[in-house]
């Protein structure tokens, strides 16, 4: 049987308090933000093992749950921080005249069919209405949108448009990993532009690219904007941002002296033309140590032997892939693909010979072509020319570099830097996609210099909200906690008292007040404050609690408050110090502004 016991509010008007036993919880009918009207899962401060992730972290510290592989459910710290991450994206989205819309989590299966992205056995959640419609749970929407605006824009003078969201998009990931960094169900920011012209698409790429960097250094994490890869979005004008941390999937490259920084998938390589080898060589006795790789291609009938110098240096399956581009693509995840291709060799004997297998050497400019003869001569005689084309694909002066980059090497860009290679995480995307949606789906405009509708230019540049709150996590935490940049934290600042001592808690909530309530008394508005009033806790388990939660300003009203001062925490800033009580709120205020 649960009991009750009513209690009597003491004089200093904090109103009527009413406690459950049964699960300590604590309601009040004053203002004041308190932890004991709060609901926060019980800390295990005494656990001594580091969490392995930022997500596990978060979980410890009571901000979200794990339901399901891939997918969590946000408790109410977390949410806090979702929702003041959602009101500073919107204030930069704002910023760059952007207007928020609410698509749908439904999206059609004939759209992706349409636009060509649709894909059998890719990572969407796909199914069947009772009238068999198909439908896609959405990894994101620029179909949606772009068949959206094609129904409301037919001439340019309705052009610019800047639609954004922050809706939920699903994955059907095969192994989700790293927690919130790449789960089934995710939280994104997406927003998209369309405009007129090419020239005022870059514009507006550029507009976003300012908006971006002004709502990251608001959030005061180191950050880096890279040149990438479009990939499967289209177009090409891409940008990631990027907090270097070892909980990173990706690797940046970037210089100590110059602007350059890239992703080391972006590889800007100049594709060179195949030439044709009709006979075989004769083999070269003194051939040089190198490196050598082989690979597929995705239709299977093309193998790529892929040669560079051996100097320590390992391949770039990236530099591969970006040297054959317009020739042909490679399956980089095959491990053995020369039986493969032998196979087929067998089985096509008796195909047309304009349709014959294809052997491709691609060499690094520091290889010289006379080394690898005696490597095709041997091919030659395993595979008959009669039965196989053969291709050399090389350039001069560095021309092709099929090596990956390495700390120290000099910057390509500036010549005087040195690179260097960073594990990082992905926090945003920027795209311009031209008309590669538009054409597709009927998205065109009226246009006085031509006689039919010209596609639209598009662009979308997203902010992956829940992979945020675990990178900023990932980045800020340390030994002690979760370690907040002020402008997402859940609260700005607390306030930890033992309740049993009536004047130390009266002076708590005066604190509280006097930093919840300074309105137009001080020039930084009213601090985000919460009481820590919980009855069944010591000082020494709330400050563990507090540190593990991560609040930026961390006051204390302990031993120190017989002289009349409280002591007041700021990890990030390396504070520990005891104030006078009456200029509390003053220093606070004065820390905060640092973060």
């Amino acid at each position: 049987m649960r009991h009750h016991f009513l209690l009597r509010a003491s004089s200093r008007g904090a109103g009527q308090v009413r406690s459950w036993v049964a699960n300590t919880r604590w309601s009040h009918t004053d203002s004041r933000q308190r932890l004991s009207d709060f609901w926060i899962p019980t800390v295990n401060v005494q656990r001594q093992d580091a969490a392995p992730d930022a997500t596990q972290l978060l979980i410890r510290a009571g901000y979200l749950r794990q339901a399901y592989a891939g997918i969590f459910q946000m408790l109410p710290l977390g949410l806090r921080v979702q929702e003041k991450l959602e009101g500073l994206i919107d204030k930069h989205m704002r910023s760059a005249r952007a207007s928020k819309v609410s698509l749908s989590s439904l999206t059609s299966k004939a759209l992706w069919q349409q636009s060509g992205r649709w894909k059998p056995g890719a990572e969407f959640f796909a199914f069947k209405d009772r009238k068999d419609s198909e439908w896609l749970l959405a990894p994101t929407h620029e179909e949606e949108i772009t068949t959206l605006v094609a129904d409301v824009v037919q001439n340019r003078q309705q052009l610019p448009v800047r639609l954004y969201q922050i809706s939920r998009k699903y994955r059907d990931e095969k192994r989700p990993r790293g927690g919130l960094l790449r789960g089934r169900e995710f939280l994104m920011k997406d927003l998209y532009t369309f405009d007129a012209t090419p020239q005022e698409a870059h514009k507006t790429y550029d507009d976003i690219k300012v908006a971006y960097r002004n709502f990251l250094d608001e959030l005061t994490v180191p950050y880096i904007e890279a040149r990438a890869d479009s990939g499967d979005m289209g177009g090409n004008l891409s940008h990631e941002y990027h907090f270097p941390n070892v909980a990173g999937e990706d690797i940046v490259i970037a210089c100590t002296d110059c602007q350059y920084a890239r992703n080391e998938e972006f590889v800007s390589q100049q594709p060179y033309p195949p030439q044709v080898i009709k006979e075989a060589p004769t083999p070269t006795k003194n051939a040089e140590s190198l490196l050598q790789d082989d690979f597929l291609s995705l239709t299977g009938r093309s193998l790529v032997r892929a040669i560079a110098p051996s100097n320590g240096r390992s391949l770039n399956s990236y530099a591969i892939k970006a040297a054959l581009k317009g020739i042909l693509d490679i399956d980089s995840g095959l491990e053995e693909p020369l039986p493969f291709f032998e196979g087929l060799v067998a089985t096509s004997a008796k195909e047309s010979s304009t349709n014959k297998p294809s052997i491709y050497y691609l060499l690094d400019s520091r290889v010289d072509p006379q080394c690898i003869t005696h490597l095709i001569a041997n091919d030659m005689a395993q595979f008959s020319p009669a039965k196989v084309n053969f291709y050399t694909i090389s350039a001069a002066d560095n021309g092709i570099n099929l090596l990956k980059l390495q700390d120290g090497d000099p910057c390509p860009e500036c010549h005087k830097g040195t690179l260097k290679l960073d594990k990082a995480i992905e926090i945003g995307h920027t795209f311009h996609l031209g008309t590669r949606y538009s054409s597709k789906l009927g998205l065109a405009v009226r246009h006085p210099s031509s006689k039919e509708p010209i596609p639209v230019e598009m662009g979308c540049h997203g902010i992956g909200v829940s992979r945020l709150i675990a990178a900023v996590a990932s980045c800020l935490s340390d030994e002690a906690g979760l370690n907040w940049p002020r402008v997402i934290a859940p609260f700005e600042a607390v306030v930890i008292v033992q309740t049993s001592k009536a004047e130390r808690l009266q002076a708590a909530e005066k604190i509280h007040d006097d930093l919840a309530q300074a309105g137009s008394s001080h020039p930084d508005g009213p601090v985000d404050v919460i009481l820590d009033d919980r009855p069944d806790q010591g000082l020494g388990w709330k400050l563990k609690d507090a540190d593990m939660i991560g609040y930026p300003v961390i006051i204390v009203v302990g031993k120190s408050f017989d002289q009349g001062k409280v002591e007041v925490q700021c990890r990030r800033l390396k504070i520990k110090q005891d104030v006078e009580i009456d200029g509390v709120a003053q220093f606070v205020h004065s820390l905060l502004k640092q973060l």
